[in-house]
């Protein structure tokens, strides 16, 4: 089964440790990637696992995107895209 990267880019709100910024991006192949909070990481994962497999999301208004919060209420928000 084919895989592809994913780029990670935050795309709003203000992360509570001041670890990430808008703007921040991140491209993931395998392996979380440098420089990525912990708390942030599992909460894409799943997103971030159907995307680098082909998968969509049908409340998504385009294919091979996720837009996703952090668990922190006041947190950050990710935009996942498929690279192909």
């Amino acid at each position: 089964m084919e895989q592809f990267a994913v780029r990670i880019t935050v795309v709003d709100g203000v992360c509570q440790d001041n670890y990430h910024q808008i703007g921040r991006e991140f491209i993931v192949n395998e392996a979380t990637p440098a420089g990525m909070c912990l708390g942030a990481w599992q909460a894409i994962a799943p997103y971030l696992t159907a995307l680098r497999y082909g998968g969509n999301f049908p409340w998504e208004s385009e294919k091979g995107v996720a837009v996703v919060h952090c668990p922190d209420p006041n947190g950050i928000t990710f935009e996942l895209r498929r690279i192909e």
